[in-house]
């Protein structure tokens, strides 16, 4: 006698469905175990593919990266950027009564500034002031950012003093200015 696999009780072996439960005894098509064969192969190489780029991102993280700058050389290219761009709107303001509206009208001298802070792994923005009432700025803001986690941002305004904070995020007149 044949057993049924899903209630074990004894039946005909050319029955197609079990008479006590009702289960199909019939065998699975071959095209529909290959078609599962098929899902289950699709399944394991997604799974292999998400591992093998879950430990890709981890190493990334882990792993010192070669292309960065060591941390103190980057930060003294961004502070002696920052104070190249400083003297650059100083002499803009002796000059003309005003510190610019955009970077961009002193993108010639402060080019070479901007580019030396981007070496260094650090991006520069400058903010003007809003105009005061005869129409001049007075003020700005040039901040220095960097790109690698770990290093300093820097603020720097129209009074000169440069402010850093290892915190991710900008630097701010709040912050602790350097020596």
């Amino acid at each position: 006698m044949f057993t049924c696999p899903a209630c074990d009780r004894p039946i005909n072996q050319a029955s197609e469905i079990c008479p006590y439960c009702g289960v199909d005894l019939a065998p699975e098509p071959v095209a529909r175990r290959r078609t599962a064969q098929r899902k289950g192969l699709v399944i394991t190489l997604i799974v292999a593919l998400l591992l093998v780029g879950f430990i890709w991102g981890m190493v990334w993280f882990v792993l010192p990266r070669t292309d960065m700058p060591p941390r103190a050389q980057a930060e003294a290219g961004a502070v002696a950027a920052l104070r190249r761009v400083n003297a650059i709107l100083n002499n803009y303001r002796r000059q003309d009564g005003t510190y610019p509206n955009t970077i961009e009208e002193v993108s010639g001298e402060a080019g070479a500034a901007y580019a030396s802070a981007r070496r260094a792994g650090y991006s520069l923005l400058y903010e003007a002031g809003s105009p005061g009432s005869d129409g001049n700025i007075h003020d700005f803001v040039l901040l220095a950012r960097p790109r690698y986690y770990g290093y300093r941002s820097f603020y720097l305004d129209q009074t000169g003093v440069i402010r850093s904070t290892l915190e991710d995020r900008p630097a701010t007149v709040h912050d602790p200015p350097i020596p």
